[in-house]
């Protein structure tokens, strides 16, 4: 199954991601409707799907993949 595919048909609560997102954009000062944002909300739904499925692991996660 594609992760394309995988990430139309979750289940689950997707509320740690979008809070993530908020967070992340808010601290890198630009838009989640730019660039930057949708390939962060990729990252971030790249590592929800790896098994972080809570807001501080997703950040952490984005801050050391952007070291």
């Amino acid at each position: 199954m594609s992760k394309l595919n995988r990430a139309i048909s979750f289940e689950d609560d997707l509320s740690p991601v979008f809070e993530a997102l908020s967070l992340w954009c808010r601290e890198q000062k630009f838009g989640a409707d730019s660039l930057q944002g949708c390939a962060a909300a990729s990252r971030l739904l790249d590592f929800f799907e790896d098994g972080a499925i809570t807001t501080p692991a997703l950040l952490e996660l984005m801050r050391r993949d952007s070291i």
